[in-house]
């Protein structure tokens, strides 16, 4: 399942992120991370319930991402950075998450 979302929502949700932040990463981006890098090596199936899979997945999106950009950039990520990109993770990911979920531990 594809979510999608416009342009305009995009800008509206990333816009308490850095502009450095912003131009590095994108919906897209994100995604092909989510997907290529954290659900291709993971068990959903290991977790009790769909929160807490959810929770610890957009948790080490956000930490990939702020070690990323940390390492490129060198620049900090404050914590209330960290956490308005952990809410544009959960508003954009969740209902993907919950899907793959289901597919998987069905």
């Amino acid at each position: 399942m594809k979510i999608i979302i416009t342009e305009r929502q995009n800008k509206l949700l990333m816009e308490g992120l850095p502009v450095s932040f912003r131009r590095r990463y994108n919906y897209n981006l994100i995604k092909n991370h989510l997907d290529f890098s954290i659900l291709e090596s993971i068990n959903p199936c290991d977790w009790d319930d769909f929160g807490d899979f959810v929770e610890e997945i957009c948790n080490s999106i956000v930490v990939d991402l702020r070690d990323d950009f940390h390492q490129i950039t060198g620049e900090d990520i404050d914590n209330k950075t960290n956490d308005d990109l952990y809410d544009f993770i959960t508003n954009n990911f969740e209902q993907y998450l919950m899907n793959f979920y289901k597919q998987q531990c069905a």
